[in-house]
């Protein structure tokens, strides 16, 4: 029996030491590289973009970004990748700053505010991306919790202990190993070395001075054909955070309020802003998923109810864009998202 163990020991200890090894090194959401974020932002707040950019945690720069700001933006973003176009020149004013990240749940927006607030530079307004899937139990969105402290600091709460930190989970995790083995020689040779420039559009990703994104060429450029492909491939499997969206979550709605409601405590000005789907997308939400159009409905009127403007729709009909609007079955192109803001300050609300 000794021996067994021992040969299975010798097996198997190599094959977990690749595994770690894989996962440090590669570190394909730079979760184990201290400094790239920051980085980032010290790129960004000396006014530049930074382009080129691998893979890297979205939360941890949105504080190191906040912590750079000498003063507060006269008007914050906050929410998902699908808002990440609100800037200046879109929404009619001076002085914004988007703070969206992929994949936000609202323990993202929580937190972002909280940084915002622990760092004594709150702004005269933010504008909420609402996206249905925020209030939805079975979401499946984990990466808030690289900033999971400030999160517990607007709940008050204590933060709960684990026996493992998550992000040292990712050590032994098969599919992290999966990506990060891809960005072993990224790694070994430099390729993703940030880059500042005064350039927008590049051929890697790039984050603007206002914390806008510049998607890469291949992504910004691709061809009515390659899009639908694309809308088919996402439309082929489950829908983006709204499977088993049964109910809207009380919990999630009570935070939801809560955020609001100190928020305006702090004489902030709100406002909400929809992003709609592809339309493709839509008539499927329309027909399968009847809790989204419900979040919408609900979340309108608790605008109403609060004396705080709205924008957007989740309907593209209703905001009159057809497929040629959409990079893929969620994002939808500057010049959709222009469409929808333009008249909105003339506006109380708009449907």
């Amino acid at each position: 029996m000794k021996r067994i163990i021992i040969k299975f020991s010798l097996f198997t200890l190599p094959l977990m030491l690749v595994l770690v090894g894989v996962n440090y090194y590669g570190d394909a959401a730079n979760i184990f590289r201290t400094g790239y974020e920051l980085k980032m932002a010290k790129i960004i707040s000396g006014g530049n973009y930074v382009t080129n950019i691998g893979n890297y945690d979205e939360r941890v720069f949105q504080k190191e970004i906040i912590e750079q700001m000498i003063q507060s933006p006269n008007t914050v973003v906050l929410g998902a990748s699908r808002s990440l176009f609100l800037n200046s020149e879109i929404l009619g004013e001076k002085d914004v700053f988007n703070n969206s990240v992929s994949g936000a749940s609202l323990e993202d927006i929580i937190a972002i505010y909280e940084i915002y607030k622990s760092n004594n530079i709150l702004p005269e307004k933010i504008i909420l991306d609402i996206e249905p899937y925020y209030f939805n139990i079975n979401h499946g969105q984990t990466r808030w919790k690289s900033i999971k402290s400030y999160y517990f600091k607007f709940k008050k709460h204590e933060e709960s202990s684990a026996v493992l930190d998550d992000k040292f989970k990712e050590l032994f995790s098969l599919s992290y190993f999966q990506s990060s083995i891809l960005n072993v020689s990224n790694v070994l040779f430099s390729k993703s070395k940030l880059e500042a420039t005064k350039v927008k559009n590049n051929i890697m990703m790039t984050k603007l001075t206002d914390g806008t994104l510049a998607y890469d060429k291949a992504y910004r450029e691709a061809s009515k054909t390659e899009i639908d492909k694309k809308v088919e491939s996402s439309l082929s499997g489950n829908l983006y955070s709204i499977e088993k969206f049964d109910e809207i979550d009380k919990i999630t709605l009570n935070d939801f309020k809560n955020l609001i409601h100190e928020m305006q405590k702090n004489k902030i000005t709100v406002e909400f802003f929809f992003c709609p789907y592809h339309p493709k997308t839509y008539n499927r939400i329309k027909d399968s998923y009847p809790m989204v159009l419900k979040t919408e409905n609900l979340i309108k009127q608790i605008a109403i109810d609060n004396n705080i403007k709205f924008y957007g729709s989740y309907s593209p009909f209703e905001m009159e864009l057809d497929d040629t609007f959409f990079y893929d079955a969620y994002h939808c192109k500057e010049i959709g998202i222009k469409r929808i803001t333009i008249n909105r300050l003339n506006r109380e609300s708009m449907f």
